[in-house]
């Protein structure tokens, strides 16, 4: 079965081999955005653009930390610029339904849905003027399954067939990645999984550069080029200034279609003042914006607004493996006494109409998810404020409260170490009613220790090993890239705790792992919903994690930028693929 493109759930399925395009149930398949003033809509081109890259693309952010290396960054701001340096063998379409070719022209996938056979395009090369090959493909892929790797992207590789001889290092064979002549390669899996394809379309990296130095079981070289990427993407990095600007330049060795912006401006702002720098021209484009009165000013001046819901959330991680959230009525009791409602009636409150941009769950799967039904919704616990029962369920867990009203255990206080990011918009909110709630109310000790954004990724990710002991809970907000319900397999299962990997709670639940794991095998979604929906019911009641707020994403943009279309599943990286700068 050769094809140009594959519709998303049959690249998931792999169930015929014949080309078909299926999609979600309808209720359930991510918009695209609205019709907002000043909002374009997918193919309404104002005029022709220009035949050759021009106009510079002024793009705000507030994070950064320098690691631009796609197999061992963490931060989604960093994700920016590698998703703009490297490319992949395919990637996903505008609704998310559909992977069509990048690298590769076309590809095979066998009727048991364990070989897919890529054919490389043979006029890709890297920004340092070397051809791309099979072999990159393959090295890039050794990289993720190599025994001294760290980095957070293992979950990429272990389904591969050798997989485990060769991480565990008994064997340098790897047949899971080949390649047949420079330009075609193929992946063997073990299993058959809805999964697989996904699994192939990962950044390839440039053996000739990242390669130089490294052994098998000896990856340390290529994270130390962590500041310097060479990729075969549509822009090259030219500057970065540690919290000032990162700076791309459109790569003069691209060969693909679109990406006719010249430059590309990260600009640091700050959250507190970040709308003005959008209204005065300091930036050009500030995306996911979440704040109502941002949006209304932003409204107000005219400028262009794309709408639609968010895959992904803010959320709230514990700490389950160290600490009094180690138990799950502490995490219970925390989330019955933490008013979510009432934070997302308040902050996201549209000055304008009075709606309400963003709503609270009791779950931690994308709102566009496959998995979730108004059904499986209503069974499960429902965490509404309720300082009475959170109180109820620390007596009964044996958390009392002293003369001084803080609750002990065993003659430990119930203290939990809070881990923010200083001058946070939304943290500025949500401390002071932890504070009540949870200090005042609940006697809890609190001890908030302000952290860098960098500091805090070292803590739980990076270093997580050495410093499990030092935090109960921190803030962060993340994003989902697909409605598959796998998207969070790393996040939960035991496999990823550890320094350098996605399971930031260090959760461990042995009937979840199975479960995730049973899962990715079924090739049809449909039978595979009754797995997921147990896994949502489990971490439903064990609580590692509190999303505070599933909101719809904003991306305000000044009009001078055409052709800019955004989606769920299409963030304004993908999107500059279409756009151009009207001078």
């Amino acid at each position: 079965m050769t094809k140009k493109r594959i519709g998303l759930l049959l690249a998931l399925t792999l169930v015929m081999s014949v080309v078909f395009t299926a999609c979600s149930p309808k209720e359930e398949t991510p918009e695209t955005p609205g019709e907002t003033p000043g909002t374009e809509t997918p193919g309404e081109t104002p005029e022709e653009p220009s035949n050759e890259p021009s106009g510079t693309l002024k793009v705000g952010i507030t994070e950064a930390s320098g690691n631009f290396n796609p197999a061992y960054y963490s931060s989604s701001y960093d994700g920016y610029v590698v998703d703009l340096v490297f490319q992949g063998l395919a990637t996903l379409n505008f609704e998310g339904d559909e992977y069509i070719p990048v690298v590769a022209k076309d590809w095979e996938i066998s009727p048991d849905g364990k070989v897919i056979t890529f054919n490389l395009r043979e006029d890709v090369v890297f920004s340092d003027g070397e051809p791309l090959t099979a072999s990159d493909v393959v090295w890039t892929y050794k990289l993720l399954s190599d025994p001294s790797y760290t980095g957070r992207y293992g979950s990429v590789v272990k389904d591969l067939e050798g997989y485990e001889a060769y991480a565990a290092g008994e064997s340098e064979e790897f047949p899971g990645v080949v390649a047949d002549g420079d330009y075609k390669v193929t992946f063997t899996f073990a299993e058959g999984k809805r999964t697989n394809f996904a699994n192939t379309t990962f950044a390839i990296m440039p053996e000739h550069y990242y390669g130089e130095g490294v052994t098998y079981k000896n990856t340390a070289p290529v994270e130390e080029k962590s500041a310097a990427p060479v990729g075969s993407g549509p822009y090259v990095l030219d500057n970065f200034t540690e919290a000032q600007f990162i700076y791309l330049t459109r790569n003069d060795k691209y060969t693909g279609e679109g990406y006719m912006i010249k430059e590309i401006l990260l600009q640091f702002v700050d959250q507190s003042t970040d709308i003005v720098q959008l209204m005065n021209g300091e930036v050009d484009l500030l995306a996911g914006v979440i704040e109502p009165a941002k949006i209304k000013e932003a409204r107000d001046g005219g400028y262009s607004i794309n709408e639609y819901p968010r895959s992904g959330y803010g959320y709230v991680n514990f700490n389950t493996e160290a600490g009094p959230t180690a138990e799950v009525a502490v995490r219970q009791a925390l989330a019955y006494a933490f008013d979510t409602e009432s934070f997302v009636n308040s902050y996201y409150k549209d000055p304008d109409s009075g709606m309400v941009l963003a709503t609270t769950q009791n779950h931690p799967f994308s709102q566009i998810s496959w998995v979730m039904s108004d059904e499986l919704v209503s069974s499960l616990i429902d965490y509404s404020y309720d300082i009475e029962k959170a109180k109820s369920i620390l007596d009964e867990a044996g958390w009392v409260a002293g003369a001084d009203g803080i609750r002990a255990k065993d003659g430990k206080l119930l203290e939990l170490n809070i881990a923010a990011m200083p001058e946070h918009d939304i943290l500025a909110t949500l401390i002071p009613m932890w504070e009540k709630a949870w200090g005042q109310e609940l006697g809890v000790k609190l001890n908030i220790s302000y952290l860098e954004f960098n500091t805090i990724l070292d803590y739980v990710i990076y270093n997580s090993d050495a410093n499990v002991d030092k935090w109960s809970l921190f803030f962060l907000a993340t994003s989902i890239t697909s409605a598959d319900p796998d998207s969070i397999y790393s996040e939960f299962h035991s496999n990823d705790v550890g320094s350098g990997k996605d399971n930031t709670s260090r959760y461990k639940n042995a009937e979840v792992d199975r479960l995730l794991d049973e899962a990715r095998k079924i090739m049809d979604p449909e039978e595979a919903k009754p797995l997921y929906a147990e896994v949502v019911k489990i971490l439903n009641e064990e609580m590692p994690k509190i999303v505070v707020y599933a909101n719809t994403y904003f991306d305000l943009y000044n009009s001078k930028v055409k052709n800019f279309n955004t989606s769920s599943l299409y963030g304004w990286v993908k999107a500059v693929r279409d756009a151009y700068i009207e001078e």
